[in-house]
């Protein structure tokens, strides 16, 4: 007997893989004590920003970080961004990716393999302080 729709388990089981691994990932206020020793190996962040997702599907949650340092000791308020992905390790994390990216992150998702992340931006009128617009850009997740 012929069947009306012969490959349509395979184009279901495909589509639900895909959405298997895409997931936004989630807003963390305080990073963990153990990521935050990774954060604060060569001097200390003035502030930590997180999310978190399973990126490399092995069920623990995975975090990316962004560290706010201090530019110079001269007393300015201008700061370095430094950004990393840290592989959960039971109850650690290990340095997994540091990535270099052009500004700070204002949000995170997986999409299958790559990691898509929506920039701030900042526009021709903006001052120092507040970018207005933003970008995103998609990076591989090795």
């Amino acid at each position: 007997m012929t069947r009306p729709f012969p490959l349509l388990p395979a184009v279901a089981a495909v589509i639900c893989a895909s959405a298997a691994t895409a997931q936004e990932m989630t807003p963390v206020t305080d990073l963990p004590a153990a990521a935050l020793a990774i954060l604060s190996q060569e001097s200390a962040p003035e502030f930590t920003r997180g999310w978190e997702a399973d990126l490399d599907d092995d069920g623990d949650a995975d975090l990316l970080t962004q560290a706010a340092y201090a530019a110079a000791d001269d007393g300015g308020n201008a700061a370095i961004l430094r950004q990393m992905i840290l592989r959960r390790d039971g109850a650690d994390f290990l340095p997994w990716q540091e990535i270099a990216l052009p500004d700070g992150i204002k949000s995170a998702r997986r999409d299958g393999a790559s990691l898509v992340l929506t920039l701030y931006a900042y526009q021709p009128e903006d001052p120092q302080c507040c970018p207005s617009g933003e970008s995103e850009m998609t990076l591989p997740l090795d």
